[in-house]
Formats: structure tokens, sequence, C-alpha cells
């Protein structure tokens, strides 16, 4: 990657302290990196009075440092006084500091002494931060070669990371984390981040990032920003990424996962009144009657629709009543078919096909669908539901998880209504719906219901 790419903004409090930024010594502009090297760039000896230290863990570069020429002990501006910024660089990793880089960048055009000096400690400071982030001058690219896993750059260890959780997670999940990595990346290698030293890079570069995604990204298709919703999957991904490093002790802590989410409520997947169901119900029977099966697959054994996408006819014992269901983390859960699934059980004829066959396809017909992914998949039968529901008047709140939602919500108060207390609710919702804490139905709830207490005047005491 060329390093003009890297687009580092400037800080402003340098356009206060430096009387030269005008004239283009930005801290964090690197466009000082496509003009030419000093002509005397050699693999000359040191001077006595340079020295550099250095970690057990070599770094491949010296810290930038100024040369001031000077008369009778001050600094000169004659024309035969060159000031310039110059670092050592080790041609091989494990080698010594002997390749010399200097640049001038214009600063011997500025007249007096301080504009020199003002414009030289911006270059200093772009050739620092330049360095710091993985800038190879020699080839005038990002570093990408892995030294150890004690010094893994910021886009090689989050690969790392990811070829880790490979092993463990779902290809759903690794879609997910895959498509947040590549966009988080695309924002390292703009910024100047993705050749960096993972170690150095913390919460404070990572919130540049979280508010880039806040107020300035823009979908390019839609022109839309990203939701609450999307930030937050973004950021659960980036920590799963992190928390592995951490797992690993390539870096010593996952400051990711203690950044608060955003506060939104979601705008998708709102449930529907008992009135607008029924009205649902009618135009799928007339228009497309084999996602009758979809909805009730949804709201009876309250499946996700890609656990419904998932399902193969081995997976459905009818004799025992049972479903075996492939969740989302790939783990095998089991729900009871209850009395009023079974009509669609029937009508399904499963009977007599082959096992590995796909209870639900693109066919209307238990087939091997297994050549498409579950993403196209699950994509299709909303595409079809999403037709009839146009046609109702629905908008994009509402899709094909509305019935799964509507089915929780109306179990909830079906309870209430029976006059059970809500801790006592919970407990009895939390094997249907299939969550593994009252935390996590709780909080499911709280997003979804829109109760209003019942009559209250009894409690009174007032009459007004």
């Amino acid at each position: 990657m060329n390093i003009s790419s890297y687009g580092f903004k400037s800080r402003p409090e340098y356009q206060a302290q430096n009387p030269c930024f005008y004239r283009g010594f930005r801290v964090f502009s690197l466009d000082f990196f496509n003009m030419k090297k000093d002509e005397n760039t050699t693999n000359e000896h040191r001077n006595g009075h340079r020295f550099f230290e250095f970690s057990m863990n070599k770094k491949r570069y010296s810290n930038p440092k100024i040369y001031i020429p000077r008369k009778n002990g001050r600094p000169s501006v004659s024309a035969k006084s060159r000031w310039h910024v110059y670092f050592y660089w080790r041609t091989e990793k494990d080698g010594p500091l002997d390749k010399l880089f200097t640049f001038r960048k214009d600063i011997n055009r500025l007249k007096t002494p301080a504009e020199r000096n003002a414009a030289a400690k911006s270059l200093q400071s772009a050739l620092q931060v330049a360095l710091d982030r993985g800038w190879n001058p020699l080839t005038n690219t990002t570093i990408d070669e892995r030294n150890s896993r004690d010094s893994m750059l910021l886009k090689e260890a989050l690969e790392f990371s990811y070829k880790i959780l490979e092993r463990t997670k779902s290809t759903a999940t690794l879609n997910g984390y895959n498509f947040h990595l590549n966009k988080f990346l695309e924002w390292a290698k703009i910024n100047g981040y993705i050749g960096m030293d993972v170690r150095k890079f913390g919460v404070d570069e990572f919130y540049q990032f979280f508010d880039y995604l806040r107020f300035e990204y823009v979908n390019p298709k839609t022109g839309d920003s990203l939701s609450g919703t999307s930030i937050n999957n973004t950021k659960r991904s980036l920590s799963s990424l992190f928390g592995t490093l951490k797992k690993e002790r390539i870096i010593a802590e996952n400051f990711v996962k203690d950044i608060p989410k955003v506060d939104q409520e979601p705008v998708n997947n709102k449930a529907f009144t008992l009135k607008e169901l029924e009205q649902i119900k009618k135009a799928v029977l007339k228009e497309d009657p084999y996602l009758i099966h979809i909805i009730r697959f949804m709201m009876y054994p309250l499946l996700r629709v890609r656990e419904i996408c998932r399902l193969q006819v081995k997976d459905i014992d009818a004799e025992l009543s049972m479903l075996k269901v492939k969740t989302k983390t790939e783990v095998l859960s089991y729900r009871r078919i209850i009395k009023k699934l079974e009509p669609s059980i029937k009508e399904l004829k499963l009977e007599n096909e082959p096992p590995n066959f796909h209870v639900f396809t693109n066919l209307d017909q238990p087939k091997d669908w297994s050549d498409a992914t579950l993403k196209s998949r699950t994509d299709h039968f909303g595409k079809r539901f999403k037709k009839i529901k146009d046609k109702l008047g629905f908008g994009r709140e509402y899709g094909l998880y509305s019935f799964r939602h509507t089915a929780i919500l109306d179990l909830y108060n079906s309870k209430v209504d029976a006059g059970l207390p809500e801790q006592q609710i919970l407990f009895e919702l939390m094997p249907i719906t299939g969550h593994k804490s009252v935390a996590g139905i709780k909080n499911y709830l709280r997003h979804h219901k829109k109760s209003i207490p019942a009559d209250h005047s009894d409690i009174y005491t007032i009459d007004i």
C-alpha cells in the first residue's frame, strides 16, 4: 500500500502552535512521502554523537530527529545551511541500524529559524506516526512480514484471530465477522492503522472507528447512515476478534467489549396485532400458501428463519413429536411439535422423502438445497413475504421475524392475563423461546412489548 494513501488528518492544535502550518507541514499529512529522498541517503557510518536505544524486540527504525546547522552556536539559515529530519533503518529486521534516511520537504525555503524549526517538528511528528504505523521507507509500503506472536501487525493479527474462530463458529456467524472485519480493515487502511503493531492499537484509536460508524459512514447504495443495531453488530464481531487475541496472549486486553452500545430503538420486525395477523393470513393463503408453513414454524416452535432453512427431513420426528434444530452456534436443540403445528407437518408430506432433503425449498417441496448458501435461502423466503406485506401497506419495520415476536408477546400476554407474576412468566417462557437466561428474555421483551397497565382506580385514596 502506498503510504500517501493513509490520509492522516491534521490536529487543530498544531495550527495555533505552528506558524508554518499554512505551508503544508501538517503533523498527520503524509504527502511528503511522495518527494525524493536526499541524494546523500547512504549506508554511511553514524557520527559519534548519534545514539539510539531500543528494546530487546528491536524496532526497524530510530526515532526521527531534526538536524539544525549552527553558526557561532546559533541556528543558521544561510544558503549553505541545510536543515533536515533524519532517522536510521534496519535493512535486516535483526541487523544494525544501517540505512540513513533524510527528508527536507521545503524546510529550507523558510526564512527564519523559528519557521524552520516549527516546520521540521511537524515533519518529524508525521514521520514518527508513519513509522509507528508500519511504513517501510525502503519499499514505500507498510511492513507485511510477520516477526512473531509478540509483534503482529493489526491486519495480520485480526486475520489470525478470524482463522481461530473459523474452527468453532457457524458459517452464518463467520459471514458476519468477515463482513465487519473487512469494513474495519478498509477504514484502517485509509487512516493508516493497518500496518500498526496490534499492541499499539488501543481504545482511543478504536473510538475513531466507532465515531466513523456513528457519524460519518454512509451506505454507498442507499445513502443511509448506519442504524444502532448495525453499529452494535459490528462492535460485537470485532470484540470477538480482539477477545480471541487476548486469549492468545497477543494483546493485553480486549478494550472493545467495554465500549458502550449505541442506544437505539429497533426499527425492524415489529410485532403484528391480532387484527393485522388475520389480514396477513388471508393474503398469504391467497397469494403464496406455501409461506403459511414458514409462518407456523416461526410462531409455534419459535424458530428463526435461518433455523427453518436448515431443517432436514431427518430432523422432524413426527412419532415423538420433536424437532431437532441446529442453532446459529451449530449446537443441536430440540423443540416440541405442538398440536397447532401438526397440520403443517402433515401437509408437507415428508414420510417418503430422503433424510438429507431440506424441508423448505424454493420448489415448495423437499429437496437437497445445499448448493445454495444459507443467506440466499433465507433471503428467498424474505423476498416472497415482502411482496405480500408491501401490498398490504406494512413498512420496513415488519418482516418474517415479526411473526416470532408476535408469538412470544402473545405467550407473555396470555400468562399476564392468567394472573401470573412476571418472574414466574419469564421462567416458564425460557424453555419455549430458547433463551438461556431470565435476563436474556427480559431484555427481549423490553424491546418488543408495549404494555398498558390495567385499571388501577381501586388503589387511589383520593377522590376529586
